[in-house]
């Protein structure tokens, strides 16, 4: 018969009531956070993963606050070229009524001041900006894009917000497209790398080298340049053909104003072709704003059952544990001296 000392007997009522209190402690702090994992030791896979849907959610917080500015921005903008379209249509109309011989030079003197009000109303929708940002001043946003006499002060620079991951949408139109009508009409588009002199240069050389072993395979055949695809501008400012009526209706010139319809037309239609354009990026960003706000609760719903505590459960679990407990502490009244279990608790 195996003989069990006081010590052997002491070390195993001790590890007992070590772990049983261990389990109890645990079971409350998770009661007192409502959380499984209060440390990432408690599960490090779900930990990870509790971590990676956090920052995801973070991400798509801030997808969200961009899309939120950017939808205010092409607002603003769609808003703006709206109303310089319908600014160009009445001084189209005026110009129509006025390019017959039916007025006299009063009247039109007198129908150019309207004229020139409009003008102004332009130029204030061409410095319009949202909070402190002019909204056509291209990536100079700080500093008004239009003079009083119409001279664009900015530049042709884009603006993109990330609206989704590696998703990005422009924000701006740059007041040269929008009242100075120089919207690429051209093929070619520019490469990402020409703003870069040196990988220029090498992309260049690189090109030509492709170019000179293409030549040699094919002597027969004649290569296309990839530079040969035209690029031009049309240059329609709003502010000249609004200063051209002026002038046709103060010197009481028919054929002068009539010379402004053509400019009338073809600013008009690129008015119409630009709001499209960012109508259908706002349309874009708000189709992206559901599916973004559903995989936030998605994530939250799955990050929840990964670190949430079932409160039915814990707390079932710690009446248990402390009922174990207290059992092990009656059980061990018998074996082991008073003064030792009192030392224990």
């Amino acid at each position: 018969m195996t003989r069990v000392s006081e010590n052997s007997a002491t070390a195993s009522l001790s590890f007992a009531l070590q772990k049983a209190k261990q389990k109890v402690e645990d079971l409350q702090m998770k009661g007192g956070t409502l959380r499984n994992i209060n440390k990432p030791s408690d599960d490090p896979i779900s930990n990870v993963e509790a971590l990676t849907l956090t920052s995801r959610n973070s991400d798509n917080k801030q997808y969200l606050r961009n899309i939120n500015y950017a939808e205010v921005y092409l607002s603003s903008t769609e808003k703006s070229i709206e109303e310089l379209t319908e600014i160009m249509n009445k001084a189209k109309e005026i110009a129509i009524a006025q390019s017959s011989d039916f007025f006299d030079v009063n009247i039109r003197k007198n129908v150019s001041n309207e004229i020139v009000q409009l003008r102004n109303q332009a130029l204030a929708i061409a410095n319009k900006r949202v909070g402190s940002r002019y909204i056509f001043g291209g990536h100079n946003t700080l500093n008004a894009p239009f003079t009083s006499d119409g001279q664009y002060r900015g530049d042709k620079g884009q603006i993109t917000l990330e609206v989704s991951k590696d998703f990005f949408v422009p924000i701006n139109v740059s007041g040269a497209d929008v009242f100075l009508g120089s919207v690429r009409t051209g093929l070619k588009m520019p490469h990402p790398l020409d703003d870069i002199p040196e990988l220029k240069d090498s992309r260049k050389n690189s090109k030509n080298s492709i170019l000179e072993a293409q030549e040699k395979a094919s002597a027969k055949r004649e290569l296309a340049s990839v530079d040969a695809a035209p690029e031009f501008e049309d240059r329609t400012s709003v502010f000249t053909i609004l200063g051209t009526l002026v002038n046709g209706l103060e010197n009481n010139d028919p054929d002068l104003i009539q010379n402004t319809l053509e400019g009338f037309d073809s600013a008009i239609s690129k008015l119409i072709t630009l709001r499209t354009r960012v109508g259908s990026v706002g349309s874009t960003i708000i189709s992206l704003t559901s599916g973004i706000e559903g995989e936030i609760i998605d994530n939250s719903a799955h990050r929840s059952k990964l670190v949430d505590a079932d409160v039915t459960e814990l707390f079932s679990d710690l009446q248990k544990q402390q009922a174990l407990l207290k059992t092990v502490y009656q059980s061990s009244q018998g074996i082991i001296n008073t003064n030792l279990l009192s030392f224990l608790r």
